[in-house]
């Protein structure tokens, strides 16, 4: 006699059916009796991987005319926002610091930007130059500046084409960078962080990791170097 499956693994078929159809935010999964015939499971085995799915804030379900199970976030967004939240409460307690965490951001994005040496296409260099671009043409607009950085450096994660890491580097740019700005935005010379993003588009666009992860290392080792001056560590 075959046994059903239990709410756990019912949920992660869910899940894989997501991510097989390609389902974004807001997507229609279909309804408890739709997904239970097309998994060959029970519908309260449904019900429940579906209860179970919507406390993590994956799913929501719609009762009703056109209702259903809708796709709440996608999974890579789950594990960014979980990540962003840990971080906040952690900075918070201080239990962490911004400038421990911009020695983890080097961890990550430094070899990242290898990843994007490797992968980049020809629409991600162009959308790299539209960033440095921008940046470049409004050299005084403060917002102008903060928001081409943060599409410059979630680009390069996109262009790694690594979906755990794009949600592992999302809390930099939603948390650390505008926190890194407000502090050190009195000591940063924007020309030369533009100077250092044109380098680092050059060594993608070059197809070298090692040229990459080292344009990439420089630049955020002049960040950590201004974070020291202006909020030097307790000695």
């Amino acid at each position: 006699m075959s046994i059903a499956p239990s709410s756990d693994r019912v949920a992660d078929l869910i899940e894989q059916q997501i991510a097989a159809l390609a389902l974004g935010p807001d997507d229609r999964v279909g309804t408890e009796e739709e997904i239970a015939r097309e998994l060959d499971v029970s519908r309260a085995a449904v019900r429940e991987a579906v209860r179970l799915l919507a406390r993590s804030h994956r799913v929501r379900a719609v009762r009703g005319p056109g209702g259903g199970v809708f796709v709440a976030r996608t999974a890579d967004r789950g594990l960014a926002q979980t990540v962003t939240g840990a971080i906040t409460s952690m900075l918070a307690t201080g239990s962490t610091s911004l400038a421990e965490l911009t020695e983890v951001r080097v961890l990550l994005e430094v070899p990242i930007a290898g990843l994007a040496a490797k992968r980049a296409t020809s629409d991600t260099l162009a959308q790299l130059r539209r960033a440095v671009g921008e940046a470049e043409r409004h050299p005084e607009d403060e917002i102008v500046q903060r928001e081409s950085d943060v599409r410059f450096h979630r680009t390069i994660a996109q262009a790694a084409r690594n979906q755990i890491a794009c949600a592992l580097v999302a809390w930099s740019h939603e948390l650390l960078q505008p926190q890194l700005k407000d502090l050190i935005g009195p000591a940063i010379v924007e020309a030369v962080a533009r100077d250092q993003h044109r380098e680092i588009v050059k060594a993608i666009a070059s197809g070298k990791p090692a040229l990459a992860e080292a344009a990439m290392h420089d630049h955020l080792r002049y960040l950590g170097d201004l974070l020291e001056t202006v909020a030097p560590p307790p000695s």
